[in-house]
């Protein structure tokens, strides 16, 4: 006796090929994804204050050069303000603070009230020293009295 098997049958012992993913794989990488990015969300907000405090020293210093060429071609003297929160044309970042230490300073402090960085017609400027700081970190820009350009960091 032969035993005839029918399309219904035949499509029972076949299984369905799936694509895709189960809502219980989607909601673990999610959750994979998550926890990778509350890790690294410390690490990128310092990375991204600290990069604002290299953007300030980078605009104080192009700002003393400009003050030094102005002052050259004038012939008149170019005065930048030191503030606590900034100099002259550049605004320090929120959290961050300006001391300074001039030539005969024994150590870094706020600048005095109404303290100006003077840049003579001739080119010169006083020798000073600005540190940028912040809770965690601080930037030191030391600068040279006939160039106004930064000098390397001795550290």
């Amino acid at each position: 006796m032969a035993t005839r098997t029918t399309s219904a049958d035949n499509r029972s012992l076949v299984s369905p090929t799936r694509g895709g993913f189960t809502l219980l794989e989607i909601i673990i990488a999610l959750s994979v994804i998550a926890i990778l990015v509350t890790a690294s969300l410390p690490y990128l907000f310092d990375a991204y204050a600290s990069a604002a405090g290299d953007r300030a020293s980078d605009a104080i210093v192009t700002q003393a050069q400009e003050a030094r060429s102005k002052a050259l071609e004038s012939g008149t003297p170019q005065r930048l303000a030191l503030k606590s929160n900034g100099i002259t044309g550049v605004d320090l970042p929120s959290g961050w603070q300006l001391e300074v230490k001039g030539f005969n300073d024994s150590k870094f402090h706020a600048p005095l009230r109404a303290q100006v960085w003077e840049f003579t017609p001739s080119g010169i400027c006083e020798p000073l020293s600005i540190r940028l700081s912040d809770h965690q970190r601080s930037i030191t820009l030391s600068f040279d009295a006939l160039t106004a350009q930064q000098l390397p960091d001795h550290e």
